[in-house]
């Protein structure tokens, strides 16, 4: 394996904003999709059912994908990675209005999540590997801002194209800002290559032995060691409650309070605003559970259920009052992905397995969004919208549980490490 090293304060900081762009940008596409599918149910393209098979088939190929760019984001380069995998994916936009059935829609959409499932797991080996390790654990947290921003970005720009244009022109418009983030990171890994030091890794630094010769290193040894085979159950449910409640408010909102869909999306706009604070709402109860991922994962969890029990009154409580619920709930479900999917990998980065945890972990979530994807819409034809939110109740229990039970082992893991 090999390590790619830089000390420069001043690059490392280029790094990060780059890096930070195109995720965002990763984020604005897959809000194309969401914000349009309300847009392309009502004017009668396909029904909710076919739609949100194009969902599960981004989630299904990005879940799949993550478990191959994990793997291989520990041995390759992560600048090409990233690179190759966002100049493909804003490609799958610019194709996706020349989709003329649900087959085709399909197989770019679903390419298009195999793309950009090459993002995350580089992106943080960078983080723990690369940059100047003052700006690690600041530029974690701060991405986590990149996912509100870009959903919101997203849905303020579909509002408008959906309004005066149609949702064609949204992915077009998702294209052109995917492919400005490629070119810009692509300028930035030109101008920083010289100060980068190529280094292989020799050592395992957690446990100071050859990496080939010792199963402690393996990745199956650590999951059991660490308990990540269990944190990668929390790790799905949160991750189907958070793109799932995403993707379907629009559409849900539309049908129960008979809303237009432009207006629907402008309305969600509140969720990503609010989201953008749960990775730093974290911060306080993280540092007071003595910086314990699990523990602070399995209280927010229980959290959630306050504003969930409340949605099983929706139709009764005022459109704004049940946005406002499901923007507190999915903000929680931003917190949970700060801590399981940004944090928990870093603690592998001692055994050079960084961007393979975060790969199986972010698998695992993008399974959940790929069952929430086709299911809710599912579920909500045949028993309605408050048969959802009994799911998102049961899932949150489930996550807090899950979360308590991981620590068992994490707690032992992390003092150790």
């Amino acid at each position: 394996m090999t390590q790619y090293l830089l000390n420069d304060s001043k690059k490392s900081k280029l790094i990060v904003a780059a890096l930070w762009f195109i995720y965002a940008a990763s984020y604005f596409i897959r809000t194309c999709y969401a914000a349009s599918i309300a847009a392309i149910v009502s004017d009668g393209t396909f029904n909710k059912s076919s739609i949100g098979l194009v969902g599960t088939s981004f989630f299904i190929c990005y879940a799949t994908g993550q478990l191959i760019s994990g793997l291989l984001g520990d041995r390759v380069n992560p600048f090409f990675m990233i690179i190759f995998g966002a100049v493909s994916g804003s490609l799958c936009c610019f194709l996706m209005p020349a989709a003329k059935s649900i087959g085709f829609m399909i197989l770019i959409w679903g390419a298009n999540g195999f793309f950009q499932s090459m993002l995350w797991s580089p992106i943080l080996r960078i983080f723990s590997e690369t940059i100047d390790k003052r700006l690690q654990k600041k530029a974690i947290l701060n991405i986590s801002l990149s996912l509100p921003v870009g959903t919101i970005l997203a849905y303020l720009s579909s509002t408008i194209l959906l309004k005066h244009y149609s949702w064609q022109h949204v992915f077009v418009c998702g294209g052109m800002v995917f492919l400005s983030a490629a070119l810009f990171i692509i300028t930035v890994t030109i101008s920083v290559k010289n100060g980068i030091e190529v280094k292989p890794v020799l050592t395992d630094k957690r446990i100071n032995t050859p990496i080939k010769s010792d199963e402690k290193n393996s990745i199956f040894t650590l999951g059991l060691l660490s308990g990540l085979f269990i944190i990668m159950l929390p790790s799905f449910l949160h991750g189907m409650m958070r793109d799932g409640i995403t993707n379907w408010v629009p559409t849900m909102i539309s049908e129960i309070y008979g809303i237009s869909p432009s207006f629907s999306v402008f309305l969600t706009i509140a969720l990503p605003i609010l989201n953008a604070f749960g990775a730093y709402a974290a911060v306080p109860l993280y540092k007071k559970f003595g910086e314990n991922e699990m523990k602070t994962a399995g209280v927010f969890a229980m959290l959630s259920l306050a504003p969930l029990l409340l949605l099983i009154f929706i139709g009764k409580l005022s459109v704004y009052i049940i946005i406002i619920l499901l923007a507190l709930t999915t903000s929680i479900m931003y917190a949970l992905n700060y801590l399981i999917i940004s944090l928990v990998p870093v603690h592998f980065a001692g055994s050079s397995k960084t961007s393979s945890v975060s790969g199986i972990l972010n698998s695992a979530a993008h399974i959940g969004c790929a069952l929430s994807s086709y299911g809710f819409g599912a579920v909500s034809e045949k028993f309605g919208w408050k048969a959802v939110i009994v799911i998102w109740i049961i899932s949150a229990f489930l996550t807090s549980l899950f979360s308590f039970l991981g620590d068992r082992k994490w707690s032992v893991f992390i003092k150790s490490n």
